[in-house]
């Protein structure tokens, strides 16, 4: 991954602990592709609808709707959070494919991995 320097740290990671700032900056300023899931993971948890519970343990296999009790409101809610953290754009056909941890993980790092591909504007 390729290291996004512009990017400084962002108000919405403000209430998770500090282990998720710094995977955050490793990601950032490293392109550490290995953080972006401890980010990954936290939002997880931290998104879960209210009143669904202490939070479980998690691994890739985890379901979102059944296991964590995540709602089509709790999904948008999480999409747009990533999609201001990582400026990126993640579709309704993207979501409909996503069912666990470990799938949404992947649509996070492969929509990184597209944005970063991109080429930049010609100037010259």
């Amino acid at each position: 991954m390729t290291p996004n320097p512009q990017y400084g740290p962002k108000s919405s990671l403000a209430r998770f602990p500090a282990e998720v700032l710094e995977a955050y900056e490793r990601y950032r300023l490293k392109g550490d592709p290995d953080a972006i899931e401890a980010v990954v993971r936290a939002a997880v948890v931290d998104y879960r609808p209210t009143g669904s519970g202490p939070p479980p343990t998690i691994s890739d296999d985890t379901r979102l709707f059944e296991d964590l009790a995540y709602d089509s409101v709790a999904v948008a809610e999480l999409s747009f959070f990533f999609e201001d953290l990582f400026d990126l754009t993640i579709s309704n056909e993207d979501i409909l494919g996503v069912r666990t941890l470990g799938d949404l993980r992947s649509c996070i790092v492969s929509k990184i991995a597209r944005t970063e591909a991109k080429p930049g504007p010609i100037t010259g």
